[in-house]
């Protein structure tokens, strides 16, 4: 919202001059298309405005899927296992994936690190797989929960280099445009003229 009440007022008003190069670089910086609309590009405005949407519901999508293949997780690792602890302990989270119980870690770790490894308490059990095909079936849930948050972390990444390339590519073409005046019966026509080198 805050953009398209930004973008309006910048937008608002005829020009009498060439493209700002600054103004080209910010409109595109914030919303690709509206800097396409400010050097007069209706059509590659649009085809932005379209890629820009599809971006954000993208990664919209992926966030929205891990947070439920997340819950899904946690919520069967609570049901079957009898799962206790912080969900933001990641340990935790990647432990109950690989090791069929709490002691079966502690054990491990302890054997590992000595005295100062991290353990979890065993009465009553963090954790307590009945089986391998329940601990495979909780990992593959985690597993798909952190693809989906990493797809949605490349999708963002995508969106800002989206961003820079088109704020780049707006000070590049407002540098090169000149404005001609276009005398009409009722008025003035505005005409941004480009050269290209």
């Amino acid at each position: 919202m805050v953009k398209v009440l930004l973008l309006t007022a910048m937008l608002s008003g005829v020009r009498a001059e060439a493209p700002s190069r600054a103004r080209a670089f910010l409109l595109s910086l914030v919303l690709p298309a509206a800097g396409h609309r400010y050097l007069g590009e209706q059509v590659t405005s649009a085809w932005s405005l379209k890629a820009e949407a599809g971006l954000w519901a993208a990664y919209l999508g992926l966030s929205t899927w891990a947070s439920w293949r997340e819950e899904d997780a946690w919520a069967y690792a609570a049901a079957v296992a009898g799962a206790r602890g912080s969900r933001d302990d990641r340990k935790l989270w990647d432990a109950m994936g690989f090791y069929d119980n709490v002691r079966e870690y502690n054990l491990e770790v302890a054997w590992r690190e000595g005295s100062s490894a991290r353990t979890y308490p065993e009465r009553p059990p963090t954790w307590d797989w009945p089986g391998e095909g329940e601990r495979l079936r909780f990992k593959s849930l985690k597993d798909s929960s952190l693809r989906a948050r990493h797809r949605a972390r490349m999708v963002l990444w995508c969106i800002m280099g989206y961003h820079l390339t088109s704020a780049l590519r707006a000070l590049k073409a407002a540098g090169s445009s000149e404005v001609s005046a276009i005398p009409e019966p009722y008025g003035v026509r505005m005409v941004v003229v480009r050269r290209f080198r």
